[in-house]
Order: C-alpha cells, then sequence, then structure tokens
C-alpha cells in the first residue's frame, strides 16, 4: 500500500459506478473517462482494468487511494494509449464480507461488471480490454482470464502469490501476459510461485515472445505500521504507476539510475525466448495487443486435474483464512491507532 496526497487531483478524476448481481455478489468501482476529459468522441479507447491487493477494498474509494496507479489519468500516460487515451478501471473486492481477488466466486461478478462498463461506455474498445492485478490481485487475474481468455488482449501480474496451474496456463495459452516479481519478496516468494508460472506459462504459449518476466532484486516494504515492514521487497507496482519509465509527473519522478542502486534496484526484463528487453514499458507493450481474432477456449476449464482441484482448495480456503487473520489483525491495528476512522 502506497499514498501520495499530491497525486489526489489524478485521483479526483475517477467516477464511480457499480457492476449487476452475478450470483451472491456484485463489484462496485473507481473509474476514469478519457471521454469526460476532452477525449474526442469519435473514437474508441483502450480499457486497462486494475485488481488491488489486500487491504485495498475495506471500503468504498479506497481502491485508487492505496497505490499510485491512477497516475494513469495524468495526460502524460493518457497520450501513450492507442489513439491518444484509455479508460482506467479500479475493481474493488468486498473485503467487508472477507473476499478478496484470490476467491473464485468473485469471477462472474467482476466479468458481469465489465460487460456491464463497456456496454454503458461505447467509447471503450472491447478489442483492447487489459487486466493488470497485483499481490492477491494478480489471483484475481488468474482466475478471470483463464476461465474467459478472449475478454482480454493482454494481461499483468505482479508479485503473484501463488503459482499458475497446467489447466489455467494452458488456457493461456495465446494470451501475451507479463509477470512482474521480487527474487527476494517474502509474501509472493519468487521461487516458489513466480518460476512455476514462467515455466508452465511458456510451455503452453503458442509464441513464447508475447511473455515477459521483470524481476527486481530489491524493492519497497510493505509497512503497515510506519518503521515496522510487514512485508519485505513486495511493493514494485508504484514502479508500474510510472510505466516503467522512472519518471513521474510533476516533479515527483527519479533519476532512471534510481532503478539500479536505490529502493528499486536490478530490474531486468526477459521475454519467453530468454531475450532481454532494454525498453520495458507497460503501455508501449499493451498498444500492440488486441483481442481480434481470438475465440473462447472451450477446453474443460480450470482444476481438472485431482492435484490441482487440491491447490484450488488449500488457496481458496486453508490460504485464504490465514490471509484473512493476518488482514483482520492488521485491521484491528489501525482501528486501535485511529487510522480506519
Amino acid at each position: 500500500m502506497a499514498y501520495n496526497p499530491a497525486h489526489d487531483k489524478y485521483r479526483a478524476l475517477f467516477n464511480r459506478d457499480n457492476g449487476p448481481l452475478a450470483g451472491d455478489w456484485d463489484i462496485d468501482y473507481s473509474y476514469y473517462s478519457p471521454v469526460e476529459h476532452g477525449a474526442d468522441k469519435e473514437k474508441q479507447y483502450p480499457l486497462v482494468i486494475f485488481l488491488a491487493g489486500a487491504l485495498e477494498g475495506w471500503m468504498e474509494g479506497i481502491e485508487i487511494q492505496a497505490n499510485e496507479m491512477p497516475l494513469w489519468a495524468d495526460e502524460k500516460y493518457q497520450s501513450r494509449f492507442h489513439n491518444g487515451g484509455a479508460f482506467l478501471l479500479f475493481g474493488r473486492a468486498p473485503e467487508e464480507d472477507s473476499l478478496y481477488w484470490d476467491q473464485s466466486c468473485l469471477v462472474e461478478p467482476l466479468r458481469a461488471a465489465i460487460l456491464d462498463f463497456l456496454e454503458k461506455h461505447p467509447n471503450a474498445d472491447p478489442t483492447r480490454v487489459y487486466l493488470v492485478g497485483w499481490c492477491v490481485g494478480s489471483l484475481g487475474v488468474m482466475n478471470l482470464a483463464s476461465c474467459y481468455p478472449e475478454l482480454f488482449a493482454s494481461v499483468v501480474m505482479m508479485a503473484p502469490s501463488r503459482a499458475i496451474n497446467k489447466s489455467e496456463a494452458a488456457r493461456l495459452r495465446e494470451m501475451p501476459v507479463w509477470i512482474m516479481s521480487g527474487l527476494s519478496d517474502t509474501h509472493a516468494i519468487y521461487q516458489l510461485y513466480t518460476m512455476p508460472t514462467w515455466s508452465r506459462l511458456k510451455t503452453y504459449a503458442l509464441d513464447a515472445r508475447k511473455l515477459r518476466l521483470t524481476t527486481f532484486r530489491r524493492a519497497i516494504d510493505v509497512n503497515f505500521v510506519p518503521q515496522v515492514p510487514i512485508v519485505g521487497n513486495h511493493n514494485f507496482w508504484d514502479w508500474a504507476s510510472e510505466d516503467l519509465h522512472f519518471e513521474g509527473v510533476d516533479g515527483h519522478g527519479v533519476d532512471h539510475q534510481y532503478v539500479l542502486t536505490g529502493t528499486y534496484k536490478g530490474i531486468k526484463t526477459i521475454d519467453g525466448a530468454d531475450r532481454t528487453i532494454d525498453d520495458p514499458y507497460l503501455i508501449a507493450w499493451f498498444n500492440q495487443y488486441t483481442n481480434e481474432g481470438r475465440t473462447a477456449i472451450r477446453d474443460p476449464k480450470r482444476n481438472v486435474r485431482p492435484s490441482e482441484r487440491w491447490n484450488s482448495f488449500f488457496h481458496e480456503t486453508i490460504g485464504h483464512n490465514s490471509r484473512l487473520l493476518v488482514f483482520r489483525c492488521v485491521i484491528g491495528i489501525y482501528r486501535k491507532l485511529g487510522w480506519m476512522e
């Protein structure tokens, strides 16, 4: 979690809306419309969907308060997108009901919210829908994209806290996927989660050159209590908020050398053919892809193997409940300190 009050002027550009009920749940969200801020009403623009990490959904609106990704509403970033703008949608997991993006019961409500948004906003290009998640949000990306790969042009998973299984990887075989991970992340463990995910994606990919892996040797710690790191080397999505250009807006950026010597240390990006990428810019990568010509993949969805059924059960029950206990303790500390009033 991170918050820079200097960027509230970008958050003020967002509206709020709600997706339809699907099953027992619906998804509310914050969104930015380029058309409402001067973009050509005769054009269509990409839609970027963000699924934030845990504790970034415990109240309405915090999904754009607890991270710096709303920076993409700045003209500097908007101008880089296809046709010169992009819709931005930040879904909020219903954490008040103890649900986070790692729960597969949110797949249908989230899909319904996306389809409803596309219907309400005809300037949003349905062929250029990009899905981005970090931490627990990256598990929501795995769940949703593997069930409905035809909906997305490409997906990004930052700090995934479980490994993708073989069935999911097979369903993403046509999908451009970008993984970002910290080599010494103490929560989303690189060797346990990232490497198996990368290996399986490459195994099933129809074109491994559409895959990317970015690693950081060191990243920002997550401090739920000031000066007390709870998770080490975990938060590098703030770097993604600057499109990996390391420049920021309104003078808040840093020199490119900072990535080699400072907090974000040792960034390296390769593709699925093990080629080094010297210009790993997210928005330019998005612009390469559409979902045109991609059809629904009709083979069995997820967890068809007994081992994968157990894997799903473990992460959605035991793993989820363990994380939930930690989150409740953290929220209790916040309330005790008066930070959630």
